[in-house]
């Protein structure tokens, strides 16, 4: 994101402050601190509250590496445009100046001004004049990035497909189309987890989680095409245990499934329940365990309901323990994966010709 964008999108909350944007796993320069500093009429001395309010700048921001530093200096409207634009560059370099005096080394400083152009106030009292007559100081780190690349492909061919890659943390999200060979590449702030979901018509979707290390890291993902019968399992789906309750953390994968519901039209599912039940034969199950696995599917099953997803195009049913993965699981992970639910096509919704049936 460049100094201009994160610039306009800050928001004034008071007298010489200035609130601060969260910052983005996804850009390489993340804005600290801002404050406003003022001036006399006329004047481009650094007052005693100005040198207090960059100190206090310096103190909070000075010791960490890479940052740089913006002056944007302006003036109220009194006098010629030509007298203003001169009065701000002054401005603009006092302030440089005060700040070189420091011990304080930032690997850049770089000033804007703009005279009488950008007033943040009517210039119709003293007080408004006042509120112009200021510099905008800015204090900016470098981030650290790592690129994330990877390919998308299908699973049954291993050839390149394109798709829509979303990578997101709890706070951010950001996304691309990848190239027609399905590769794609994401610069991220060094060491941050972030999930990737991938989307692609007549495809399932999937989620990955990766960190982005110093290395490139490099990613292959396989999306399964859609056919009559084929299933996968959605990811990060967390009950209360023994119950068809899930847990907030497994909130965000719900409206992923209505994402590959809505970008595939014409496919009709069955979801499908499973649980954990290792060393018993499904005739040895309590009630409320073989009604378990049903209800946790009627869970996703009422959320696509709920988001307009027609009744014709779903179906769910429990299947206990009648599938697990790990008939003899034996430690968590294992468990885990037998702990699921699926979606299964029943219809995919193509017309399949006489040729194509050859």
């Amino acid at each position: 994101m460049s100094i201009q964008r994160i610039l306009i999108s800050l928001l004034f909350i008071f007298i010489g402050k200035v609130a601060i944007a969260q910052s983005s796993p996804f850009d390489s320069v993340n804005l600290l601190l801002q404050e406003r500093v003022y001036f006399d009429f006329g004047k481009h001395d650094i007052t005693s509250d100005s040198e207090n309010a960059l100190l206090s700048m310096i103190d909070s921001c000075g010791n960490q590496p890479n940052i740089f530093v913006h002056i944007e200096a302006h003036t109220d409207h009194v006098g010629t445009d030509e007298n203003n634009l001169a009065l701000s560059r002054r401005r603009s370099n006092a302030v440089q100046d005060f700040l070189s005096q420091q011990p304080f080394s930032p690997e850049k400083i770089s000033t804007s001004v703009f005279g009488e152009a950008k007033p943040i106030a009517e210039n119709v009292s003293d007080y408004g004049r006042q509120q112009n007559r200021r510099a905008v100081v800015s204090f900016y780190k470098k981030n650290k990035m790592s690129i994330v690349k990877g390919k998308v492909v299908d699973k049954k061919t291993g050839e390149g497909v394109q798709a829509k890659v979303i990578f997101h943390t709890k706070s951010h999200k950001d996304s691309l189309e990848t190239e027609a060979d399905g590769s794609f590449e994401k610069s991220v702030v060094e060491n941050t987890v972030i999930g990737v979901d991938i989307y692609k018509k007549d495809y399932f979707f999937d989620t990955q989680m990766v960190k982005a290390k110093k290395n490139t890291v490099i990613m292959s993902i396989p999306l399964l095409p859609i056919e009559v019968g084929e299933k996968v399992s959605i990811k990060n789906l967390y009950y209360v245990g023994n119950k068809a309750i899930l847990l907030p953390r497994s909130k965000p994968e719900l409206p992923k499934v209505l994402k590959f519901m809505e970008l595939n039209p014409a496919i009709k599912i069955e979801i499908a329940g499973h649980i954990n039940a290792p060393f018993r034969t499904e005739a040895q199950l309590k009630k409320w365990e073989k009604d378990l696995s049903g209800n946790r599917a009627k869970v996703i099953y009422d959320f696509l309901l709920e988001n307009n997803i027609t009744e014709e195009r779903l179906t769910y049913k429990g299947y206990n323990n009648s599938q697990m993965v790990f008939p003899e699981a034996r430690n968590e992970k294992d468990q885990a994966l037998n702990r699921r639910v699926e979606i299964r096509i029943l219809d995919t919704g193509k017309v399949i010709s006489a040729a194509d049936g050859k």
